[in-house]
Formats: C-alpha cells, structure tokens, sequence
C-alpha cells in the first residue's frame, strides 16, 4: 500500500513539475518597473539531488473531505469501453491539467487537489 501511494506522489509532483514548466511564457518586465525581489543564492545541485517532493511539511492543515452518495442506481443493456488519452492530450496546457476519466456505469467520482507551494527567501 505504501509504494502505491509513494508511485502516486512521484507521478503527481512529476505532472506538477511538467505542468508548471511546459506551458509556461516567459516575459521581459517593462523598463519602469524595479527588479523582482531575489531568492538568494540558488541551492547547490549536489544538494537539491538529496531532497525529494514532499519533504518539508506545513503547519497547516490540508484536509478535503469528500462525501459523494450514490443510492438506487441501475444499469441495464449498457456497453462500457475504453479511455485513451492522446500523447498530445497536454500539448499547450499550463497550470494543473486534469483527466478524470470513466469507462463504467452508475459511478461516483470524487476528486479533490491540494497544491502547497513555499518559497523561502
């Protein structure tokens, strides 16, 4: 159960870290603005190799409950089949693109994202 969960962290913040980069414009600020705030200096490689996502903790607390009902459902004489998502199914997304699919009937998804992001200076 626990690789489960540890295979669906690393794929999730692998999809997190290709949604934030690949769609992303990058632009010059306007001549009249002051320079953005810096970060410090950047975190050796050696070092960044020895971390993994997940990490650091919060102090929050980050709970979504989700409590989808289904009741009296039925399903006669239906076809189910197959759920494809094309290699070009992300192509120009940006931000935290999401697929939920479904290939049966009489189904309750329930999907729910908490995204933590803390930057340091």
């Amino acid at each position: 159960m626990r690789q489960q969960h540890e295979h669906r962290t690393r794929r999730a913040l692998a999809l997190l870290a290709l949604a934030c980069v690949g769609g992303t414009a990058f632009a010059t600020p306007p001549a009249n603005e002051p320079p953005p705030a810096s970060f410090g200096q950047a975190t050796p490689v050696e070092q960044l190799q020895a971390m993994t996502g997940g990490s650091g903790t919060t102090n929050n607390i980050n709970q979504q409950t989700l409590n989808g009902t289904m009741s009296d459902t039925e399903a006669k004489n239906t076809i189910s089949g197959g759920n494809v998502v094309s290699g070009s199914a992300f192509d120009n997304s940006a931000g935290l693109p999401t697929v939920i699919q479904n290939s049966g009937n009489n189904v309750l998804i329930q999907n729910s994202t908490i995204v933590n992001v803390r930057m340091n200076p």
